[in-house]
């Protein structure tokens, strides 16, 4: 390893510590906890949960506990496909990635 790739490692591994901590937050969390916010223009922005708007001035809609749990596994694959990236990159870089 060149000593140049020192920072590009250590912001790796910052990097692969969050995801996990996001993984592990993901996982955790019960479906109901998901949300998905969909963004446009002006006031047409809303989002799908289980609770629907938040408040009389936000635009929301509630959905199933299905859907919600189809979010929260995309989600997570999401996230474990970011590790997998991260932990590529750091191999590329000649780090043992091993978890042994």
């Amino acid at each position: 390893m060149k000593l140049t790739d020192i920072d590009k490692v250590n912001h790796l591994i910052a990097d692969l510590s969050d995801i996990n901590g996001l993984i592990g937050t993901a996982e955790s969390a019960e479906a109901d906890m998901f949300q998905l916010l969909i963004e446009a223009p002006g006031d047409a922005s809303f989002k799908m949960s289980a609770e629907g708007a938040s408040t009389s001035h936000s635009r929301g809609t509630g959905v199933s506990t299905g859907f919600l749990a189809s979010l929260k596994q995309l989600a997570v694959n999401e996230l474990r496909a970011r590790r997998e990236t991260v932990l590529k990159g750091l191999t590329a870089l000649g780090v043992d990635t091993s978890a042994g």
